[in-house]
This record gives structure tokens, sequence and C-alpha cells, in this order.
């Protein structure tokens, strides 16, 4: 069991595990070099911190602590001290990453299934709303769509846009539909938020939440469906950065 029982401040925390708990902390440093390796971690970012990341990854905090210190000795990361210090991303050197490229197929295929996935079940969360949804949760996306339109900067947009999706999955009124979605959320996202970001992405996306919404609002749940599908689908095809 993990030595932090902290829960974390994840708009999706964690209900299946992402990393063994019996994993060693080289599994962990893995699975964030396998995300800088692909572009979802550049140059500059900031990690989460070490209870966040236990948290995400459900593991023990020392683990965490023991996989950055190895990215570290790497030369992948810098931990600053002081005010606005913190784990940050480095350009990885070559040879660093050499070891990885297996790991960096095998991280590729995961990442495409999962979103094929998640496009699919997205399509059925949204269906589902439109047919079951409230006024008062139609109000609720509404305030939520137009809280991301204004959210036009990469960490704020992808929590504003994951807070959206999971209010369409509450408006299923199924539990089950939203553990689901966390599950597969977290498999995605575990430690850090991995989806695209770009002025152009934000733009295409704040058109795509207001359809949605609207094919919501009408009942429409062959279209609202299909919206949504359509959406994920579009992020699976731009390279993060």
């Amino acid at each position: 069991m993990s030595d932090d029982t902290t829960t974390a401040g994840h708009e999706f925390a964690g209900l299946g595990e992402v990393v063994s708990l019996t994993s060693a902390p080289q599994q962990i440093a893995d699975h964030i070099l396998s995300g800088i390796a692909v572009g979802a971690l550049p140059e500059g970012t900031l990690l989460p911190g070490e209870r966040t990341l236990a948290a995400d990854l459900q593991v023990s905090r020392s683990s965490v602590r023991a996989a950055l210190l190895r990215l570290e000795r790497l030369g992948v990361v810098e931990r600053r001290r002081g005010r606005g210090g913190g784990t940050f991303v480095k350009t990885a050197r070559p040879e660093a990453l050499a070891p990885m490229a297996g790991r960096i197929d095998e991280f590729h295929a995961e990442r495409r299934n999962l979103l094929d996935a998640r496009a699919v079940f997205q399509n059925s969360l949204a269906a589902t709303a439109a047919r079951r949804r409230t006024e008062d949760e139609l109000s609720e996306l509404r305030e939520l769509a137009e809280v991301y339109s204004q959210r036009a900067e990469a960490a704020a947009a992808r929590t504003a846009d994951a807070q959206f999706h999971f209010a369409i999955a509450r408006a299923g009124h199924n539990p089950e539909l939203v553990r689901m979605a966390i599950d597969l959320d977290t498999k995605i996202n575990a430690g850090f938020r991995h989806d695209p970001f770009s002025a152009e992405l934000f733009d295409h996306a704040v058109d795509d939440h207001a359809a949605i919404v609207e094919a919501i609002a009408a009942g429409d749940a062959t279209e609202a469906g299909r919206l949504c599908e359509e959406h994920f689908r579009y992020t699976t095809i731009v390279t993060p950065h």
C-alpha cells in the first residue's frame, strides 16, 4: 500500500492502478521518460509535486523521490529551489533516451489504443447526457464551456476541458459511467495531462464545446455523440507541444 494517503488535487482522482504498487522507481522514471520522449512533456514543463505524482501513480512518495533523483542524474530534469521552484523537464540527451526506444514504441501503441477507446466512450457519454440531462446540468455545461473559452493557457485549458467532459459524464446519471470515465482518463493522463495544446486546437475546442452543448440541449443523442467523438479524435492526430 502507498505510504501517501493524501488525495491528489487532480480533477479525475485515480481509481485504477497506473503503476503497480510493487513497481521500482525505475518504472516510474520510465513512465516520465516516455512522456518526455514523445513530446508530451516539453522542455521547461513543471512536473507535479511528489505528493501529487505519488497519488496519481498510486505509489509511495519515496519511490517518486527516487525516480526523480534518477532522472536528475540523467540530466533529464532539474530541481530548482525557492519561490517558483520545483522539478522541471530539461532537454534530454540522446544517450539518456536511447535505452527507451522499445518502451517509447510501446507507449505510442498503448496511447493510440487508449485514445481510440476514449473517443468511442465519450461518444456514448455525450449521447447518454443528451437523453438524461437535467436543466441544471445543462446550465452547468454552458457555464463550463464558457469557462473553457476564457482559459487560453495550456494548463488551465486542459483542466477546464477535463471539467467540462467530466460534467457530461455526470449528466448520464450512472456512477459506473463516471467511474469508467475517471479510470480511462487516469490511464491516459497519469501524473500529468498529455493532451496537446495550441492556439488552433484551443479555438477548435471552443467551437466543439459549444456545438456539443447545443446538441445535448436539443436532446439529439446521435449528434451529441458524433460531435464529442470527433472532438476527441481531432486531438489524437496533433503532436503534443
